[in-house]
């Protein structure tokens, strides 16, 4: 167990833990605001996913599992696997699509639990936006673990600190720092992508990574 981030675990686990029960499978248990806003970010993080039939993909901080009702409506054909630290938004999960095959929920903190399979693709939606005081160094440690069991891609966004206005329990991160650290520690064919608006009239909040094996 790392200890270092069991304060950090518990405490994410408790927040979403809360808005599930709250919430259900609205867009607010994944604290994301509006519908249209979610599948705008969804879409982006996929343009730079190759997907192949059969190809597996796992969904970091899957909450309820909105992101394999998105991928099935899309048409995607993949093996989707959704974890989570929440164990109310694992069992709601579970409950929707207990019917499915080619989909599958785990409860886990991979910073306690290693991962040995290996997934062509990893997909983290709105995982590192909460302010847990030690964000930095639990999202460096979360990357490095999913990037050694990544195959082909590993895509992420963030929260960018180039806005007009912050709130305190959230966290903004510098796109150069992610895009450094992604080079030095993890892979060298690295995209930043801070052109997209989410709302309109509003300048790009946030930005989505790439790294691509």
């Amino acid at each position: 167990m790392n200890n270092k981030f069991e304060k950090v675990g518990a405490d994410l686990a408790s927040h979403y833990d809360k808005l599930v029960k709250k919430f259900g499978d609205d867009v607010k248990s994944s604290q994301q605001s509006t519908k249209a806003s979610r599948k705008k970010r969804l879409e982006i993080l996929l343009k730079y996913i190759d997907f192949k039939k059969g190809n597996s993909i796992l969904d970091f901080g899957c909450g309820t599992g909105y992101l394999y009702k998105y991928l099935q409506k899309s048409g995607f054909k993949v093996k989707y696997t959704g974890i989570d630290i929440s164990s109310e938004a694992i069992k709601f999960a579970k409950k929707i699509y207990n019917k499915e095959n080619n989909c599958n929920f785990i409860l886990a903190n991979i910073l306690e639990r290693n991962l040995k399979k290996k997934f062509d693709h990893i997909l983290i939606n709105g995982t590192f936006n909460n302010n847990t005081k030690n964000n930095w160094n639990w999202m460096r440690e979360s990357l490095i673990r999913l990037y050694s069991i990544t195959k082909k891609t590993l895509v992420f966004n963030n929260l960018s600190n180039y806005v007009d206005y912050y709130d305190k329990k959230l966290f903004y991160a510098q796109p150069e720092k992610v895009f450094n650290f992604c080079k030095k520690k993890l892979g060298h064919k690295v995209i930043i992508d801070n052109s997209y608006v989410l709302k309109k009239n509003i300048v790009p909040y946030e930005f989505t990574t790439c790294i691509k094996r």
